[in-house]
């Protein structure tokens, strides 16, 4: 299928503003994972399904725009446009980001505080109440078990008479 010059124009902006936007995306991942530390094994998930996102983006991009061809200004317009980015706008957008993070923090901080303080209570509580609480447990299981036990002993003792 042939493009116009013009078709070709809006299939190269739109694929720089798809590589913007997948950069635009790496940098809020990225300082999502600065902000809640984990392990490798997530840090490679998380790697794994942006680059899933990113491949499904441009596959759609490139069979509903581009009538599923694959042409090189389109490539040059991924890469041209997340370089844009990153040597534009991404250490802006990496301090929203951090604020909105900070922001959203202290708001769960906030929201959480209570929770924080009962468990805080109950840890108190179960400190000074722990060794009570073990020696009530013991010698409320050693009950019932004598309990059981004398339970077993009636039963045994009413079927010997029967028999």
């Amino acid at each position: 299928m042939i493009l116009s010059l013009h078709a070709q124009a809006q299939l190269f902006l739109l694929t720089v503003l798809l590589g913007g936007g997948m950069g635009l995306f790496y940098d809020g991942l990225r300082v999502f994972r600065h902000a809640l530390r984990h392990n490798a094994f997530w840090v490679q998930a998380e790697d794994g399904l942006f680059w899933l996102l990113a491949v499904f983006l441009v596959f759609c991009v490139m069979l509903h725009a581009n009538a599923g061809e694959i042409r090189f200004f389109t490539i040059l317009g991924l890469f041209g446009g997340m370089g844009l980015y990153f040597l534009t706008l991404s250490p802006l957008m990496l301090r929203v980001f951090r604020g909105l993070f900070r922001l959203l923090g202290r708001i769960l901080r906030t929201l959480f505080a209570p929770v924080r303080f009962f468990l805080k209570f109950l840890k108190k509580i179960s400190k000074t109440l722990f060794a009570s609480f073990r020696k009530w447990g013991t010698m409320t299981c050693k009950h019932i078990l004598d309990w059981k036990h004398a339970q077993l002993e009636r039963s045994r003792r009413r079927n010997e008479v029967r028999q």
